[in-house]
């Protein structure tokens, strides 16, 4: 999908279609995360942060990058109405410049299928 297209949908991004799905990723994800609290995690691909954020009580913090403006916006807005203190949100498109991060765990949920 273009970049246009998230712009356009991010606002109802979140159906209880896409929910179901990520709570189920979540759910596999938080096994995996065990002793992880002392890590740092990027969700790359992270939109408004269906996963990403749901996994911040399980490490010292997230990075949500997405190249969509207007999701970045709805994470922004997640993040501030849920109180959470160990997120942050970027806008970036690897595929155009990739920006100097570091982190300890990397993920990426439904992301490889919409990078050229």
């Amino acid at each position: 999908m273009e970049n246009s297209v998230f712009e356009q949908m991010a606002k109802k991004y979140d159906t209880e279609e896409r929910i179901e799905l990520a709570n189920v990723i979540v759910k596999e994800v938080r096994a995996e995360l065990r002793n992880s609290k002392s890590k740092s995690l990027i969700d790359y691909g992270g939109g408004t942060g269906l996963i990403g954020l749901e996994l911040s009580d399980l490490v010292d913090s997230v990075l949500l990058v997405d190249s969509s403006k207007q999701m970045v916006e709805v994470a922004k807005e997640k993040i501030s109405r849920k109180g959470i203190t160990n997120a942050k949100v970027i806008c970036s498109d690897f595929t155009k410049e990739t920006p100097k991060l570091k982190s300890d765990i990397v993920l990426m949920s439904l992301v490889l299928l919409h990078i050229p």
